[in-house]
């Protein structure tokens, strides 16, 4: 009996110890958990300011690199109503380090279907028909302030539309190539005014042509309208325009197709694992942090529950030591320093009238009596778990204990960019902005990185 008396005291002492200690790694756990709260705080400011640091390069990379110093186009209505379209560019290279050398320029054309494409100026080597934008290959470079003055035509078909805005008139809109990035600071449009009975903006007649005038900033169109009788050529409804009218300007690549449809995918894929994926894992550790603070909750935090505690005072109604009144919310007199409480005392939740008025903490008054309160005091005290033995000698149960777990976990990431140019059309007849930059898949990468897996075992 001795001995095992002293085995008892000898476990109960550990388990006295067990308990400090449980409450020290508690505290410790805690402590940590602060110290990685502020951490992640930090950790957040940084990473505001890495997701700011693209928009300033962006900022940074926009200063202009060339310029469109006169932009001069001749349109001349052919008997079919298809147009004969002249473009004179002269454009100037601003800066010839961060694209390099002028070499081609992608100019913006107004649909498809044109023909007889025609290089006119001698230093265009050769012209790519690519649709919606041309590509203009110039036999030589052309660096900082240089200015390559270039020009060529096609015929341009599926221009028009019949009774457009008033029945009996067949309307022509369009709105010549504009540049994202590039100021143009001249543009003429010289329309041929034969036959013409109507057209806007305002313009100047000279020589035959509606002179239409315009400066633009970078990414800024115009756009001009001319009506004809709809006798005045040989319109066709199967070679109208698609859509509300028809432009000639864009970016290179306006119209999506199925072979931008990777590049699209791949830009998806690019966008939800570099900016979507950490934002949402971050937020989860967040969480999983704020749990461990006290703000939220998991599977590890240790159970809590409300206790309440209810005081009841009874203040004097004058002071015993000088007579005076009582004061609102004072325990002592103002004058003579003399208690102002008649009693106090601890009451339970049975004892009070209407007791779910008394749940937070704070000071109420009770019953009738002016001079009667209710002190509430509200605290959250984690559950204890009460430990008690059964069976035989050696053996012990806890009691409410949860059960072990083992955990595992793994991580894999890829990554792919790539870069491909494609654009959309303010409206259907709308074709591509121009531009000198080309458009090229860039490199593609992906990388996993994985974590071992770790596995607790109990031992019996």
């Amino acid at each position: 009996m001795r001995q095992d008396a002293k085995t008892l005291n000898k476990r109960t002492a550990r388990g006295t110890a067990a308990a400090r200690n449980i409450g020290v790694t508690e505290q410790k756990t805690a402590s940590w958990r602060k110290c990685l709260a502020l951490l992640m705080a930090g950790m957040l400011a940084v990473f505001c300011l890495i997701m700011s640091a693209p928009l300033a390069m962006t900022a940074k990379a926009a200063d202009a690199t060339d310029e469109i110093e006169h932009f001069l186009i001749t349109v001349d209505v052919q008997e079919d109503a298809s147009l004969l379209m002249t473009y004179h560019i002269d454009w100037k290279v601003l800066d010839d380090v961060q694209y390099g050398p002028l070499t081609w320029a992608d100019i913006g054309v107004p649909n498809r279907n044109h023909t007889d494409v025609t290089a006119i100026s001698d230093n265009i080597d050769h012209i790519e028909d690519k649709g919606n934008t041309l590509a203009i290959y110039f036999d030589q470079s052309y660096y900082a302030d240089d200015v390559a003055s270039f020009e060529f035509s096609f015929v341009q078909d599926h221009m028009y539309q019949i009774d457009r805005f008033a029945e009996g008139e067949t309307a022509f809109i369009y709105t010549p190539a504009w540049f994202d990035g590039i100021e143009v600071k001249d543009l003429t449009i010289r329309w041929n005014a034969d036959k013409a009975g109507a057209w806007q903006p305002e313009c100047v007649q000279d020589g035959g042509y509606l002179v239409f005038s315009a400066s633009l900033s970078a990414g800024e169109r115009y756009s001009v309208t001319v009506a004809y009788p709809n006798d005045a050529f040989a319109f066709s409804v199967d070679r109208q325009a698609d859509g509300g009218g028809s432009s000639g300007g864009g970016s290179s690549g306006s119209e999506f197709t199925m072979e931008d449809l990777p590049y699209a995918i791949l830009g998806l894929v690019f966008f939800l694992m570099i900016f979507v994926m950490p934002i949402i894992f971050f937020i989860k550790f967040v969480r999983w942090i704020a749990g461990g603070l006290g703000f939220g909750s998991d599977s590890d935090s240790p159970e809590m529950e409300k206790k309440i505690t209810r005081t009841k005072i009874v203040y004097y109604e004058n002071c015993p030591g000088c007579g005076a009144g009582r004061v609102e919310g004072k325990d002592e007199c103002p004058y003579c320093g003399h208690t102002m409480i008649k009693s106090k005392e601890i009451v339970e939740e049975k004892d009070l009238e209407k007791p779910e008025k008394y749940t937070k903490t704070g000071t109420y008054r009770y019953g009738n009596s002016p001079d009667t309160y209710i002190l509430v005091n509200v605290i959250n005290t984690p559950v204890r778990h009460s430990y008690r033995s059964s069976g035989g000698r050696g053996s012990g149960t806890r009691s409410g204990s949860r059960p072990r777990s083992s955990c595992a976990s793994s991580c894999a990431s890829s990554c792919a960019s790539s870069c491909a140019c494609a654009s959309s059309c303010a409206c259907a007849c709308a074709c591509a902005s121009s531009g000198r930059a080309g458009c090229s898949v860039k490199e593609f990468f992906s990388e996993q990185i994985h974590k071992g897996r770790v596995k607790v075992e109990s031992k019996e």
